[in-house]
């Protein structure tokens, strides 16, 4: 059997051959599109959109202004109900602090029949 035929790529590192080497690139810094090269193509969309699913206007991400809060709120307002008057708020609910007043009350209560008990 004979060797195969000699590779055309120089070896690199310390057993490389002085003077067979290939020039390097020149430096670009990242980021930074070389010269003559075309502008990068920008992301594909990320979002999925699934069949008979409604596509929603982009939210503003900005406080709108007096003029164009006054504008848009120009539309269809509930009407119909001229002399309504909203209910009275709900008194303040304070079951859960009578319930744990009461189990800390009775946790105590038991310990204490339960010392006298056992002394």
């Amino acid at each position: 059997m004979s060797q195969p035929p000699h590779s055309p790529v120089a070896p690199a590192g310390p057993y490389a051959r002085p003077g067979s080497y290939a020039p390097a690139a020149p430096y670009v810094p990242a980021g930074v599109a070389p010269a003559g090269a075309p502008a990068p193509q920008p992301a594909a969309p990320t979002q999925v959109v699934f069949p008979g699913q409604v596509q929603l206007p982009p939210q503003p991400q900005y406080t709108p202004t007096p003029q164009q809060a006054a504008q848009s709120q120009r539309g269809a307002l509930a009407s119909g109900f001229p002399r309504y008057v909203p209910p009275p708020p709900s008194p303040v609910n304070r079951t859960g602090l009578y319930v744990g007043i009461l189990v800390c009350v009775l946790t105590l209560l038991f310990a204490v029949i339960g010392f006298v008990l056992v002394a």
